[in-house]
């Protein structure tokens, strides 16, 4: 059951929401990568594509997914840490393992590498981005509003 205020959403919710936001952001990383590759080669393709999907899941994953109340510049960091990891380095060395090693075609590749950046970025963001919403008071809070980069405007204020 999701806890109301800046105390962390129930798993089953997260997992849907998070899943929900990964259709769109692999929409966007696929389909610029698929776009980009002939005229910029795979690398920078790649580098493109996922930093694309990246600001879209940062904003949407944080307010909407992990329910936090404003998104902040630490929380931008370790966001960019993480996808840095999983994108920048997790996600070339998969398609090259499945390009170059296994002989798959590229996008049979990128979607593999996808699949292994999937399940690390939702472990990196529950538990290191947004893991200080589980210490949060049930009654709000949660993340450090020096910094803070935005509030939610989606829920009514409460009292």
């Amino acid at each position: 059951m999701a806890e109301s205020g800046g105390a962390r959403r129930a798993l089953p919710v997260t997992v849907v929401r998070f899943a929900a936001v990964g259709v769109v952001n692999t929409a966007i990383d696929v389909g610029l990568f698929w776009v980009l590759n002939a005229p910029l080669g795979i690398l920078v393709a790649n580098f493109v594509s996922t930093s694309a999907g990246m600001a879209f899941s940062f904003v949407v994953n944080g307010r909407h997914t992990f329910g936090a109340d404003r998104v902040t510049w630490r929380q931008a960091g370790l966001f960019l840490a993480t996808n840095g990891f999983t994108m920048w380095l997790l996600q070339p060395l998969l398609i090259h393992a499945a390009y170059d090693v296994a002989a798959t075609p590229l996008m049979v590749a990128k979607v593999v590498a996808l699949g292994g950046s999937v399940v690390a970025n939702f472990l990196l963001y529950r538990y290191v981005v947004w893991g200080d919403r589980a210490a949060a008071p049930a009654g709000g809070g949660g993340g450090d509003s020096a910094g803070a980069l935005s509030k939610r405007t989606a829920e009514p204020a409460r009292p």
